[in-house]
């Protein structure tokens, strides 16, 4: 009997990790620890993104989006709501980020020794393929700080027009950046 009740714990575990609901508990998935490191080309980190984040609410680590194309469909990162590490958004070519949902990044890891948040190089030299919107609308928290040696002026955060900076949940004392071009 003890070890029957020992794998239905393993099995409930396994599917918390995989992401999978269990009743009403939200669907949690594992977060990666690769930074700028990729492992094939845009196509294979949209899939890898997908597998790991579709239907995803709470990540427990980090949640890095690296090398995306700009026909990636990112919808279905709209449901995640928690990130307990940092996030990752650099070297993509997509229009929007739609995280409209994520309320709170712990930052118990941080990028770089230092950031919960950060944004950089989200553009394509040789096209007008761009990040252009942080869809982080119910984010909040600090203001953000800027990279030494640079002045803030409120164009360099304006991806959208909305003077509302993107900014990380009061829950964490972690500093949060978007680099500028």
């Amino acid at each position: 009997m003890r070890a029957n009740g020992a794998l239905q714990v393993l099995g409930l575990l396994f599917n918390l990790a995989r992401g999978s609901e269990v009743g009403n508990s939200q669907a949690v998935c594992p977060g990666t620890l690769n930074g700028l490191s990729v492992t094939g080309d845009a196509e294979n980190q949209y899939q890898t993104l997908y597998k790991l984040y579709e239907r995803c609410e709470v990540v427990m680590g980090n949640l890095e989006i690296v090398l995306t194309g700009h026909n990636a469909d990112l919808s279905f990162l709209q449901w995640i709501r928690e990130v307990t590490g940092y996030v990752l958004v650099a070297m993509n070519e997509f229009s929007t980020l739609p995280l409209p949902n994520l309320r709170v990044v712990r930052g118990t890891q941080v990028y770089d020794g230092k950031f919960a948040i950060f944004v950089m190089l989200n553009y394509n030299t040789n096209s007008s393929h761009a990040l252009r919107q942080l869809r982080l609308t119910q984010l909040t928290g600090q203001f953000p700080t800027v990279p030494s040696g640079l002045t803030p002026q409120p164009s360099d955060y304006l991806l959208d027009g909305d003077p509302r900076l993107p900014t990380l949940s009061a829950s964490s004392k972690v500093p949060v950046t978007l680099a500028t071009v």
